[in-house]
């Protein structure tokens, strides 16, 4: 999967913005040497959460998201109060190694994009509120982002 470098801030925590794109003729594939021709396009709107990781943990010690964060959690919720006792509806890997251009070294890079679509058991509402928090190699949390509603019709 690729992960695009898109990034927006929002008053210094994470910025999260959901992308809509209309599916369109024709398919991704083509991105590895067993590709079978190409992939078949959504069925639907495709959702995008798209992010900048925080510069601080929830307690505003100071990080450098490359070196620091494991991961990031994904909540979701059909009301926007997001708190503690939440749980993850899915766990993203913070950092990414892609091939680079020579083909024999790994290039790492922040993971910026998820496809909300990828996220299993979705609750059954056309309507919900998505947040999400970093997770620190020492298993520190940030603080929530501000919650944003996906509009899934």
């Amino acid at each position: 999967m690729k992960w695009l470098a898109a990034m927006r801030m929002l008053l210094g925590g994470f910025a999260a913005v959901l992308l809509l794109a209309g599916c369109g003729g024709g398919g991704g594939g083509g991105d590895t040497a067993q590709s079978q021709g190409p992939a078949p396009a959504p069925s639907g709107p495709v959702s995008v959460l798209t992010w900048t990781p925080p510069l601080t943990y929830n307690d505003n010690v100071a990080l450098v998201p490359e070196r620091d964060l494991d991961y990031y959690e994904i909540y979701v919720r059909q009301d926007p109060n997001f708190n503690d006792s939440d749980l993850p509806a899915i766990q993203v890997a913070a950092v990414a190694g892609t091939v680079a251009p020579d083909g024999r070294t790994v290039v790492q890079s922040l993971v910026t994009e998820f496809t909300l679509e990828l996220i299993p058991s979705l609750p059954a509402s056309s309507q919900l509120y998505i947040s999400m928090r970093a997770v620190g190699i020492d298993r520190q949390k940030s603080a929530f982002m501000a919650p944003l509603l996906w509009n899934r019709s």
